[in-house]
């Protein structure tokens, strides 16, 4: 739909703006509701006119396609939503249809109380206190995840394919819910994977003359002595203290890691490497993190080696190294990409320390901290959680769905590990709903407790209804009647056991879903005054 042309700036009062908000969160609602569940629709993008339609069923992909409606007065609660649901899928990997349809349920139902005069505040008080009471609810529900099936299960919901699902699952059962995959695209029909044992670190080989397999293109030391150089080694004089020092320890081979490993430097490396009787094998790496993340890496390197960094910022040079400066580590691999290293038994309890230290931190921040990622990273490295999924199709937009997807549905599997699963469909909500019962605010705050709870069940019924199910208002009684370890399978038509019968969701992305919905709705009507630019921006990231 083309934009209207020469529309007026203007700024649209209260009433206005709440018209327009709706028209536009409805907008993207009724455009996705229809997707929700195992017997949901999808959404039909028309991409141009030399290739033909595009089925979508996942909601962050469908909004992501859309940058106007063609009204900038539908455009304005429409964005809204698109960066809603493109977030939470961006947080937790799944949800964004859940999202919208509790979002829209909450923002019309509170904007009716405000329009019959309850106060903003007062709904905003009563919503924050009902939604904290369901994610505690939600909380005591959750039953752990414990086989790669379960795993399984969880991918399942994201990527729509079992042979994928059952991948990422195995992925995610082996390598633990720090666990780091990358995911690589091909040109063809493809699905395989690879791990990566021990701590890895994107790093490089310093010259391909250091290759102890040259046809694999790698090189592979056991039993190593470890210089740790966070610092660029550019003399050959420092490389030579090195291997002087090693020597004189006794020992058979040494790794250098470095920041960066200059020409006459490495030339000394090289030399040694290609002398006949050489008495000590070395290998040189280079970090390819830079600035906070390489340092981190040093760091825990040497909670992984026992080495001391060596460099300008620490206590001495690489060319003064003592005896006390080098670590060791049971086997290191390093290649064009990553290094591998292995370390001694003797290191795991000071790395699990560390481990849980950062676990720890990792619990406390949001789920949108900028630095989580940088403590998923280290958690990955330290644990030994390091994969790659690889998946191909034909063509280019569908590697990149299945890409993304891929992605997204790894972000869930490791929710999964850390807050278990909950009753699927839309059953979870439905139950945590008796956590409202008791649940008692001052006066008109008891109108937001009551907006939340009437709002819970939008989920169950849509999908329900995407089932052609007649009276879903009757089978979400039954299910409530049922208790909370049940959910309502509506292809079979029958009340299920949830964990028994794989039907769960992920309990960190229905509270995620849950907090993002409330504030979502509570921004929207927390909007009074709407100003339409007359040639606004458009962008492709939500």
């Amino acid at each position: 739909m083309e934009r209207i042309k020469n529309y007026r700036a203007a700024v649209a009062g209260p009433e206005e703006t709440h018209e327009s908000l709706s028209n536009g969160i409805n907008s993207i609602a009724d455009l996705l509701a229809p997707t929700l569940g195992p017997i949901g629709g999808h959404v039909v993008h028309e991409r141009d006119g030399t290739r033909g339609p595009e089925l979508l069923d996942d909601a962050a992909t469908a909004v992501r396609r859309i940058l106007s409606l063609g009204d900038p007065k539908v455009d304005v609660g429409a964005m809204l939503m698109r960066h809603i649901v493109w977030r939470i899928a961006g947080q937790v990997g799944d949800g964004g249809t859940t999202t919208a349809l509790l979002t829209r349920e909450i923002y019309l139902q509170a904007l009716k109380m405000m329009t019959a005069g309850i106060g903003y505040r007062e709904l905003e008080i009563g919503l924050q206190a009902a939604t904290a009471a369901i994610r505690q609810e939600l909380a005591e529900m959750a039953k752990p995840v414990e086989t790669e099936d379960d795993l399984s299960v969880v991918a399942l919901t994201v990527v729509k394919d079992r042979d994928l699902a059952a991948t990422i699952g195995e992925l995610s059962y082996l390598l633990g819910p720090d666990a780091r995959v990358s995911v690589e695209k091909f040109v063809a029909p493809y699905l395989a994977r690879e791990y990566h044992a021990g701590a890895n670190y994107k790093a490089e080989i310093a010259s391909f003359h250091l290759y102890t397999d040259p046809i694999r293109k790698w090189a592979i030391y056991g039993d190593s002595t470890i210089a740790l150089v966070d610092d660029t080694l550019s003399q050959a004089a420092e490389t030579v203290a090195l291997i002087e020092l090693a020597m004189k320890m006794g020992k058979k081979s040494l790794v250098i890691i470095a920041s960066h490993i200059k020409e006459e430097a490495l030339h000394v490396m090289v030399r040694n490497q290609t002398e006949e009787k050489k008495k000590l094998s070395i290998l040189g790496i280079q970090l390819k993190e830079i600035g906070d993340p390489r340092r981190m890496a040093f760091h825990d390197l040497t909670t992984l080696t026992g080495a001391n960094i060596l460099g300008r910022n620490y206590y001495a040079y690489a060319a003064n190294a003592k005896e006390a400066d080098l670590g060791d580590a049971m086997r290191v691999q390093v290649d064009r990409k990553m290094m591998q290293l292995q370390p001694y038994q003797s290191r795991i309890a000071e790395m699990r320390e560390t481990v849980d230290q950062l676990r720890a931190r990792l619990e406390g921040l949001r789920v949108d901290d900028e630095e989580r990622d940088d403590i998923i990273n280290r958690l990955a490295a330290l644990t030994g959680g390091m994969g790659v999924l690889k998946v191909g199709t034909n063509l280019k937009h569908e590697r990149d769905i299945v890409s993304g997807l891929s992605e997204r549905a790894l972000t869930a599997t490791s929710q999964a590990h850390r807050t278990g699963v909950v009753p699927g469909g839309g059953a979870a909500f439905v139950h945590a709903r008796r956590a409202l019962d008791t649940l008692e605010m001052d006066g008109e705050e008891n109108v937001g407790v009551k907006v939340l709870k009437d709002s819970l069940g939008a989920p169950f019924l849509q999908i329900v209804q995407n089932a052609g199910i007649e009276s879903p208002s009757v089978a979400a009684l039954r299910l409530e009647e049922a208790g909370p370890d049940y959910a309502y399978d509506v292809v079979k038509k029958k009340l299920v056991n949830a964990q028994e019968t794989g039907l769960v969701d992920v309990t960190g992305v229905q509270t995620a879903v849950l907090e993002t919905a409330v504030s979502g709705a509570l921004m929207a009507l927390g909007t009074n005054t709407i100003v339409f630019h007359r040639d606004p921006t458009e962008s492709m990231e939500p």
